[in-house]
């Protein structure tokens, strides 16, 4: 399974981790806080740990099986969370509570027990960007060299603008990943911090708002959300939150210059679900007043791409929910089922309604190719969102709250909770046991589902 290659991998995930909490150190020292040590325990136990993985990876060399690449992506979704929460422990959480809080940060879930707590200091608020903006672009990086081929996507996408084998190492497809999306991600970072301050909002603000924007995390550092901030900062915000569900393939190859003829079908899909969505959010806040459909516009972009904050009136649950539910594109850090699965699940429903009008066409019926992927990750999503909604009901909490929370969960689209009954206090609402689960559909949500199945599948952890 190459052992070596995983144990290096997970040192250098750990390095990155330790890196990130330099800057929230610093900023917790000069606020005084009592977390400061927390950070340095934290960068330093990365560190020792990170140091020993990759002491016992040496002269451990061979290729990367596709086993290898899903243990790698599951060490970053459930593992490195352990050492990112040591900060929020500082902060006075339990262990349970810190890894809740670290998780949802990295799935870019934006799930807090409390919003309040989330952004009570510059630290705790720029640690929480920072995972997110760690996770959009591991989001991405996986998607791209993994996860994102008609096997699992059921149709042909956008090749990446790198080296993306079925033989040999799946090691070096997500390398070349990351080393190919860092710069455009990190500009597409500085151009949204950029026009936010000039917009009008506080510098470190608007650096947060940046990060989280592009990468759907959904986190804005301010207890009265985007209506605290000038009426400019709302239109770049809105940019980069359509950005944000747009494949990033396409957004790469345009931003390098890259003008070979691009066959994508998903972006035009994805532009119209988000118009398709405003007009409903227009319809059901009082069809008629012009005036409402730029803030349903907003909202709707917000909850296409899995962000969650919303302006002005807020749509009904059930269509925001069903909104967070479609995602954005394949490649791309919004959570959802993903447009591509949706185009092919209308094209097979195009096929069988043709059939049923037309009888002859049964004999000469064209068929969809790579749908069990599809169908598979559709039954796992499916399952597991009635599972949650069921599991919340029973611990004793209304319909509304429930089916927020576990849509809310699935999709990585944390702030969602909000428009339930019960929900603006945050995750708090929920107990240790159940916010295990609700854990559990956030990484769920951010894995396909034959790497789910493949975990309590026996042969899979043969060595």
């Amino acid at each position: 399974m190459a052992l070596g290659n995983i144990l290096r991998s997970f040192a250098i995930m750990l390095l990155v981790i330790a890196v990130a909490m330099i800057a929230p150190m610093l900023l917790s020292l000069a606020e005084h806080q009592a977390a400061t040590g927390a950070y340095v325990f934290g960068a330093v136990a990365a560190v020792l740990c990170g140091g020993g993985a990759f002491a016992a990876s040496l002269g451990k060399r061979a290729p990367t099986s596709f086993r290898g690449a899903l243990i790698i992506v599951l060490l970053w979704w459930a593992v490195i969370p352990v050492f990112a929460a040591i900060p929020f422990m500082g902060e006075g959480l339990s262990f349970s509570d810190a890894y809740f809080e670290s998780v949802s940060a990295l799935t870019t879930t934006g799930a807090w027990l409390s919003n309040e707590a989330a952004f009570a200091s510059h630290a705790r608020a720029l640690w929480r960007a920072e995972l997110e903006w760690l996770g959009g672009l591991a989001s991405l990086a996986i998607a791209a060299a993994i996860f994102i081929r008609p096997a699992f996507i059921g149709i042909d996408t956008l090749l990446p603008p790198f080296s993306r084998g079925d033989r040999g190492s799946h090691l070096r497809p997500l390398r070349n990943a990351v080393v190919s999306f860092v710069g455009v991600y990190t500009v597409l970072t500085l151009a949204a911090f950029s026009l936010i301050a000039f917009a009008g909002a506080p510098t470190l603000e608007a650096l947060i708002m940046a990060m989280t924007t592009v990468s759907s995390g959904g986190f804005i550092p301010n207890a009265a959300g985007l209506s605290a901030y000038p009426t400019p900062v709302l239109l770049p915000i809105f940019v980069f939150t359509l950005l944000g569900g747009v494949n990033f393939i396409l957004i790469a190859r345009v931003m390098k210059g890259k003008r070979e003829r691009l066959q994508d079908i998903e972006t035009g899909a994805y532009f119209l679900i988000v118009l398709w969505a405003a007009m409903l959010f227009w319809v059901t806040a009082g069809a008629g007043d012009l005036k409402l459909m730029v803030p349903q516009l907003f909202n709707a972009a917000s909850l296409v791409t899995t962000n969650g904050y919303l302006i002005g009136e807020a749509p009904p649950l059930l269509v925001a929910l069903v909104t967070a539910i479609i995602g954005g594109a394949a490649i791309s850090t919004a959570g959802g089922f993903k447009v591509l699965r949706w185009l092919v699940i209308m094209r097979r429903a195009k096929e069988e309604l043709r059939r049923l009008i037309d009888p002859s066409a049964v004999f000469g019926a064209r068929r969809v190719a790579n749908e069990l992927g599809v169908w598979m990750h559709f039954l796992v999503f499916t399952f597991t969102l009635s599972g949650l909604l069921l599991a919340v009901t029973l611990a004793g909490h209304n319909f509304e709250l429930a089916a927020a929370a576990a849509t809310a969960a699935l999709s990585n689209a944390g702030p969602l909770i909000g428009l339930a009954s019960g929900g603006a206090e945050g995750y708090a609402v929920f107990q240790s046991p159940l916010r295990w689960l609700l854990l559990a559909g956030m990484i769920l949500g951010r894995l396909e589902a034959a790497v789910a199945l493949a975990l309590i599948n026996r042969a899979f952890w043969r060595w």
